[in-house]
């Protein structure tokens, strides 16, 4: 019993300190490390995210997977996130002076479908080992307001594609679902609305952007959670490693932290039929 009041009060801290680092170029999703293990498995999962910590930026995620036939899963993810902040709060990595401080706000939304394979192993079948691929596909939505009211806004849209290769490891140890992931992907943007009133250091940002596309990222993840059939309780990390020195530049989010409650179809199917 003890056990689980502390395990209550540590995720009880870890939702005020759940966050994703607020970026206008591109902000990471929770890696899906799917939890199925066999033929006929399927789980759904979600999430809402924010912190006091970073209470301007705020948003939720859904994930969703199944296994059609053996060792073979397939998997969905849906990503909104939602931030504001000030430009010009920060150092400029650019020659010249920097910009005067200036508010924007905007959104990211990110969809993502993924085929993959899975395997046991260990002495109890411990241990579940996974290969995923995936793309997917989103929009940002910048705007900057000249007023408080926001009424007179410079605007900054545009679409980007992601591709990737994800190897996992899970494990599970009594009520305890643990597990790790590298995510290796391409990001590549396409062509947006950019207004050429927005502040020219905002501009140079964009097209140093542009310049650079596709990224390539290197994303770690871990994840610990609690079990209480057929329902998961977990914390989720996700941080981005960044190689191009431009891109650092930029200052893309690099860490994304979230709360979610997973649900496990076929252990819910299970708990029916032995009621029955």
């Amino acid at each position: 019993m003890s056990y689980c009041y502390s395990y209550a009060l540590w995720v009880v801290l870890a939702c005020g300190l759940a966050s994703c680092t607020t970026s206008r170029y591109y902000s990471p999703n929770t890696v899906h490390l799917p939890t199925i293990s066999q033929k006929g498995e399927a789980s759904v999962g979600g999430a809402f995210f924010s912190s006091p910590l970073s209470p301007n930026n705020q948003g939720w995620e859904a994930q969703v997977s199944y296994s059609p036939v053996a060792h073979l899963g397939v998997m969905a993810s849906y990503f909104r996130n939602s931030y504001r902040d000030l430009l010009g709060a920060r150092s400029n990595p650019f020659p010249g002076p920097s910009p005067s401080t200036l508010l924007f706000y905007g959104q990211t939304q990110f969809g993502e479908v993924g085929l993959g394979m899975y395997r046991h192993f260990g002495k109890n079948r411990d241990f579940l080992l996974s290969l995923y691929a995936a793309a997917g596909m989103g929009r940002t939505e910048n705007q900057y307001p000249l007023d408080e009211s926001g009424q007179l806004a410079f605007h900054a849209a545009w679409s980007f594609q992601r591709y990737s290769l994800q190897p996992g490891l899970r494990g599970e140890y009594k009520r305890l679902r643990y597990g790790a992931a590298l995510r290796l992907s391409m990001v590549s943007y396409g062509s947006g609305r950019i207004d050429a009133r927005i502040p020219y250091e905002e501009l140079e940002r964009i097209e140093l952007l542009e310049a650079t596309s596709p990224l390539y990222l290197g994303e770690t993840y871990w994840t610990i959670g609690y079990r209480f059939k057929p329902l998961t309780l977990s914390l989720h990390s996700t941080s981005v490693a960044l190689g191009q020195r431009a891109v650092r530049d930029l200052g893309l989010a690099s860490h994304h932290a979230s709360v979610m409650l997973s649900l496990d179809l076929h252990e819910l199917r299970s708990k029916k039929k032995r009621k029955n």
